[in-house]
């Protein structure tokens, strides 16, 4: 029999989900690096990434939310917020792209693709349909907080902690703005799109390549951005509550 707890307690099953996620791939790795050699080191990454696209799966099975992952295809339409939120993209481009071959391209176009897709159907899909009850801002929130506590995945597999740490802060400001996107927009596919673009803007930009102020300047005018689209869709479903009904 389904049960609805979910529907009446969706902070704890949210945060259980986000560990879950966390432990799973925590769990692959570690014992996998441990008994794996070291040629199947790719493998074992390979199984713990495609556990970040089942594991999500599972959850929607088991709780019932298939139908509140806004997954259809009708509902992609270029909303202000989406196409607002790709300046954080562009941001990274005036500096120029590394060059690389069609091999390497499409390689990591994939990847991104792929990894977009788990992180946003576990996210901005399973965990944001549970919190679907709260007021927006908490919804909106609380997502971005779990999905940047995800990457202190990497505190436990490299022991660095700081750059963990600080991957936390700067991707919690970057899922809120995902959520929000997901929130104005209904469809989990711009979330998807957003996600894969900025990665790979940041990942091909030579901005690396300048002095550490620059890029510093850079990826914190990103952020700005981030919270300022956060708080735009905050406000606005907040006056939209607060307005008087029509007659």
């Amino acid at each position: 029999m389904q049960t609805t707890y979910h529907n009446e307690t969706p902070v704890p099953f949210a945060i259980a989900c986000a560990v879950g996620q966390f432990l799973l791939t925590i769990l692959i790795l570690k014992f996998g690096f441990s008994l794996a050699p070291p040629e199947a080191y790719g493998k074992v990454k390979l199984l713990a990434f495609a556990s970040t696209i089942v594991y999500p799966l599972v959850l929607a099975h088991a709780f019932g939310l298939w139908k509140r992952l806004a997954l259809g295809l009708g509902r992609i339409r270029p909303e202000p917020v989406f196409l607002a939120s790709l300046s954080t993209a562009a941001l990274f481009l005036p500096w120029g792209l590394r060059s690389a071959d069609g091999g390497k391209i499409l390689s990591d176009f994939t990847i991104q693709l792929f990894n977009a897709f788990g992180e946003e159907l576990l996210f901005r899909g399973v965990i944001f349909a549970l919190l679907l009850s709260l007021p927006v801002w908490r919804a909106i929130v609380l997502n971005g907080l779990l999905f940047g506590a995800m990457h202190l995945i990497h505190g436990f597999m490299d022991t660095d902690w700081k750059t963990a740490c600080w991957k936390m802060v700067v991707t919690s400001i970057a899922g809120m703005m995902f959520t929000a996107v997901r929130y104005r927009s209904g469809s989990l596919w711009l979330c998807v799109v957003l996600h894969m673009v900025l990665n790979l803007c940041m990942m091909y930009s030579k901005v690396q390549d300048a002095a550490a102020s620059t890029v510093f300047l850079v990826e914190r005018a990103a952020n700005v951005i981030e919270l300022a689209l956060a708080a735009w869709v905050v406000f606005g479903a907040r006056r939209a509550a607060s307005a008087p009904a029509a007659a």
